[in-house]
């Protein structure tokens, strides 16, 4: 039961859709003006898309026994911004199959992302979590994330 991580190619791009469309079903507890159905819109489409090709990101998939049970998705940006000093990039989003976790699948998608980041120049990689998402934020803990900056929201 070795999983393999592996760039994720065009033809991979539903599965993927299909995968995010789950997160964003599972995210949608914690945010209800999450728009479930972005995976399959135009943008969700494109998003992928461009990550996947390497236009604007990279997209990698966790794969065991020929099933695609996890992929990231990221990207570092084009150039520093003002405020500040080093290349960032950014672990958009990640997703592993429930019957698949704990199992180490999101810590090396999640290690083969941070290579790639690395080899584009970033110095440093954020990712964002929901607040009350305790087992992602002690997950990105434990691969090595720290705190770094506090988002607060009100409905209007």
């Amino acid at each position: 039961m070795e999983i393999t991580i592996r760039k994720a190619t065009i033809n991979e791009l539903k599965t993927i859709q299909d995968l995010n469309y789950k997160l964003f079903l599972w995210d949608f507890e914690r945010d209800t003006n999450l728009n479930i159905e972005w995976p399959y819109q135009e943008a969700g489409e494109n998003y992928f898309r461009r990550r996947i090709t390497g236009e604007h990101g990279v997209c990698f998939v966790a794969e065991r026994n020929g099933r695609i049970i996890g992929y990231v998705a990221g990207s570092v940006k084009k150039e520093i911004d003002k405020p500040d000093t080093i290349l960032r990039s950014e672990l958009e989003n990640i997703y592993v199959e429930e019957d698949s976790r704990s199992k180490g699948a999101g810590k090396l998608l999640t290690e083969e992302l941070i290579k790639w980041c690395k080899k584009n120049g970033a110095k440093s990689i954020l990712v964002e979590a929901y607040h009350h998402n305790l087992d992602a934020i002690k997950f990105y803990e434990n691969t090595g994330f720290r705190p770094y900056s506090t988002k607060l929201e009100k409905d209007l």
